[in-house]
Order: structure tokens, then sequence, then C-alpha cells
């Protein structure tokens, strides 16, 4: 993956879905919902990415860290709970 992407768009995408969870805890209708499911898609796709090409460097481990408060931000969702 080239350098220059870290900054644009993957930088500025996990800066909008922080905000997106921001905006959910202040809130906003499914805002935090959509970010979390984004900021999930995001952390899943470089998990991937780091095992395909075999890195287990910092940044690995780092992804699942933070890869973990997403889930359980999108899990425990009261907008995501069925109602009868």
């Amino acid at each position: 993956m080239p350098r220059s992407w870290l900054d644009w768009p993957i930088g500025t995408l996990k800066a909008a879905g922080a905000a997106g969870l921001g905006l959910g805890l202040l809130g906003v209708p499914l805002a935090g919902t959509a970010a979390a499911a984004g900021l999930v898609l995001s952390y899943v796709c470089a998990l991937c990415t780091h095992l395909r090409v075999a890195d287990r460097s910092p940044q690995f481990y780092l992804a699942i860290v933070f890869l973990a408060p997403a889930v359980a931000t999108l899990a425990l969702d009261p907008a995501l709970v069925l109602r009868p």
C-alpha cells in the first residue's frame, strides 16, 4: 500500500469514524451505528492486509486493540436491539 494512503483516504476515514461515534454519543440517530460499522470494516480489512503480507508489526496488534472496542460499540448499540 502506498504510504500516501495513510493520510488520505485511510486517516481521514478513521477520523470521520471517530467523529461519527462522538455524534452517536451525543444522540444523533444511527450516526454512531454507521460509524461503528465502518470502523469495524476498516479494522477487519487492516487485519486481513497485515495477515496477507505476513506482517506482525506493532500496527498489526494495534489494529486488534482498536477493533475490539469498535465491535463492542456496534454489538451494544441500542439502535440495533429488536423491540417487540
